[in-house]
């Protein structure tokens, strides 16, 4: 009679709201949660009799059976895990392996212990981490630990269920090298962490790289965090020239940034080394009419391979030097500090031959003017302090294309002259001409437009000695007696 008994004990889920229902003999039950609170997460019955269950939201199990005159009977159902204890009503909800015991309700039946026990088997839900970011490439920093740039999200919470999730990354060795393996494992904490798994928990990713970093050499350059690293040219650059050497530590960059600080120079963007490697020289552009004076940049390196590695900035300041109007030939062996502003002071004269590298202090050439006995040759720039800072001409390079004895172009006459100077220009298409008048001093004496082809200016309350008189560019000298 116990046995056939047996044969009839039913076990069910009651569920809430019921759905579809299902028979089978030991079978696993996935119920899918809503969000009513509760926390079933996956069922798996085990035992020797057939069980009836629909699916979720889960609120309990009850047993019945049907006893020897045909009647229904309830069971008491005890849930077993560990320590825990649990009697119907009450019932597990955490993920957990469950003994489940029927008992009779009704005097006078019984139950085999044996056989009227069974396994619940509550499995953790999934969950995923979508969408995390991991930086695969780093500088050597003498660890495996790749960066997480961004933690993704976490999906599949059952209920009202709050959990924390953790993403971590470690690539296959600390050392130097490319094509390295990248393991990221995914994680969650919180208090009913228990109850889920994540899937996948870990993953690999290819194509990981540790390479050096791009330190500057601080042997190299200035101090207080600028030009470190860098050589800048000792008497500053002129208008489109400039170049920077760089001396890095370590590291093998193939492109550079420069990003100035002042508008006036245009900025550079991502561009090729000349020669990649730690070493080398960096071509910059100096704009044309741009103010003298210090002017400051961020110099950055990357390798193009791996383009989100950049090294620290370093911090560059270099000098504009005045243009070389500034400098100008007088007379075959004079040349002079134009000093229009009125502002120049502390003048030193430098001189270098053709062929030559490195320029020349005259001694005791510290005035505006510099006389070179037997005529003008190669380059000659002055040093000088501008509104008290110190600054640099640009070299005048070419010493005899504005003075000429005979000029094409202008012609004054008399010359000599005590009074008026007639000035002649001719083959200008322009029909306004602009006039200047300098002294050996360097100082400009007058200035003024004038149309058509020919003007007088009066020397007649000049000095003795010899001017140069410009007209759009194009000078000739003359001698006031």
């Amino acid at each position: 009679m116990m046995k056939r008994l047996f044969s009839f004990l039913v076990l069910a889920i009651v569920t809430m709201a019921a759905s579809q229902s299902y028979a089978a003999s030991v079978e696993t039950i996935l119920p899918s949660k809503s969000g009513d609170g509760d926390a079933i997460y996956s069922v798996t019955w085990s035992g020797e009799f057939t069980t009836t269950y629909t699916a979720s939201p889960y609120s309990g199990i009850s047993a019945t059976y049907v006893d020897t005159l045909g009647i229904v009977r309830n069971t008491s159902l005890t849930f077993i895990k560990g320590s825990e204890v649990l009697v119907s009503p009450y019932y597990p909800v955490n993920a957990g392996v469950y003994t489940v015991i029927a008992r009779p309700l009704v005097a006078g039946d019984s139950l085999d212990q044996t056989t009227a026990t069974a396994t619940l088997t509550i499995l953790p839900a999934s969950l995923s981490i979508d969408n995390s970011v991991v930086v695969i490439t780093k500088f050597y920093d003498g660890t495996d630990v790749a960066a997480v740039s961004n933690t993704g999200i976490l999906n599949g919470l059952l209920g009202n269920d709050m959990l924390h999730h953790y993403v971590e990354a470690h690539f296959d060795s600390p050392s130097i090298g490319s094509e390295k393996d990248v393991t990221v494992t995914f994680s969650v904490s919180g208090s009913t962490a228990a109850n889920y798994v994540v899937d996948p928990a870990q993953k690999v990713l290819h194509h990981g790289a540790i390479i050096e970093d791009m330190r500057a050499d601080t042997t190299y350059g200035g101090e207080g965090g600028v030009n470190q690293g860098i050589e800048v040219a000792a008497y500053g650059y002129c208008a489109g020239s400039g170049s920077i050497v760089y001396h890095l530590i370590s590291g093998n960059p193939d492109q550079y940034k420069l990003d100035f600080d002042d508008p006036a120079i245009a900025d550079v963007a991502w561009t090729n080394l000349t020669t990649p490697g730690p070493t080398g020289t960096i071509d910059i552009n100096i704009p044309v009419g741009i103010a003298s004076g210090d002017y400051t940049a961020s110099l950055t390196f990357r390798d193009q391979n791996y383009p989100s590695l950049v090294s620290p900035q370093i911090r560059i300041s270099l000098h504009v030097n005045l243009p070389e109007t500034y400098v100008m030939p007088l007379f075959d062996d004079v040349i002079a500090l134009i000093d229009t502003c009125h502002c120049l002071t502390d003048v030193q004269w430098y001189h270098r031959e053709v062929g030559e590298t490195t320029w020349n202090l005259i001694p005791g050439a510290n005035d505006y003017v510099y006389q070179q006995v037997g005529g003008l040759t190669g380059e000659y720039f002055a040093s000088c302090k501008m509104n008290g800072v110190d600054t640099y001409t640009c070299p005048q390079q070419d010493l005899t294309t504005l003075i000429t004895d005979n000029s094409v172009s202008v012609k004054a006459y008399p010359n000599p002259s005590a009074g008026n100077v007639t000035i002649n220009i001719t083959n200008s298409r322009q029909g306004s001409h602009q006039l200047s008048v300098i002294n050996d001093a360097g100082v400009t004496m007058e200035s003024r437009t004038f149309d058509g082809y020919s003007t007088t200016i009066d020397m007649s309350t000049y000095h003795r000695g010899r001017y140069i008189i410009i007209v759009d560019g194009y000078a000739v000298k003359i001698v006031r007696n």
